[in-house]
């Protein structure tokens, strides 16, 4: 299996604890091999599913304090009778934990980590959605911010968590089109407005609309400053 990695990835001899998103099983620790400000890989006996959604505890010596993230299962592969090997990408991760783990990476790499993947800015943009697994449900929601991991959207309908959705928007003051395949990361439910604020990860998206989101988010940070 050959892995694409964009980011700055460290070996570290430390541990982890997590729980299955929306489960109450017992909070299961497993030895942590190596991190990124991406991700993070583990060792386990504990099987798990694509696109489980794990709350992480990183337990890294080195590090003051512990960091807390969210995750999601990209992968898994068998290494002996009783160990997986298991990638986690990072879904949501704050800003005081995203310093603390890049700092840490930068100060035991010697080397810058590219931080833009993060950078969040606001969208008000129109997006067109439809369902992977039935393509003639659709629906209208409104994109709220960008990154160059995905888009937070306002929806009127609850997706559900892992649900893969095909979206097609404009950036503003952008004529064509950009076209992504998602999937449903996060959501939560706004009373007033009864809307829902979901978070959506890029699962499919080719290299010229990611550059294109990028522009936009520097021009955009640009003219803020």
């Amino acid at each position: 299996m050959q892995e694409k990695r964009g980011f700055v990835r460290l070996n570290v001899d430390a541990h982890a604890t997590y729980t299955i998103k929306g489960e109450d099983d017992v909070r299961d620790m497993v030895s942590l091999e190596d991190i990124s400000n991406g991700g993070i890989r583990v060792i386990s006996n504990m099987p798990l599913q694509d696109s489980d959604l794990l709350e992480l505890t990183l337990l890294i010596p080195g590090i003051d304090g512990d960091i807390t993230a969210q995750g999601r299962v990209v992968w898994q592969r068998q290494i002996t009778m009783d160990l997986l090997d298991t990638g986690i990408k990072f879904t949501e991760i704050d800003e005081h934990n995203k310093k603390k783990l890049i700092d840490f990476i930068e100060s035991s790499t010697g080397r810058n980590v590219e931080r833009r993947e993060y950078v969040r800015c606001d969208l008000n943009t129109g997006i067109k959605y439809s369902l992977i697994s039935n393509p003639g449900i659709e629906g209208d929601c409104i994109g709220v911010d960008v990154c160059i991991l995905g888009l937070k959207i306002m929806a009127k309908e609850k997706l559900e968590k892992g649900t893969q959705l095909r979206i097609v928007f404009n950036l503003p003051d952008e004529k064509e089109q950009i076209v992504a395949k998602c999937t449903v990361v996060a959501w939560v439910k706004q009373g007033e407005q009864d809307l829902f604020e979901t978070g959506i990860e890029f699962l499919e998206i080719s290299e010229e609309d990611k550059g294109k989101i990028g522009d936009y988010i520097q021009k955009t940070l640009g003219k803020e400053k």
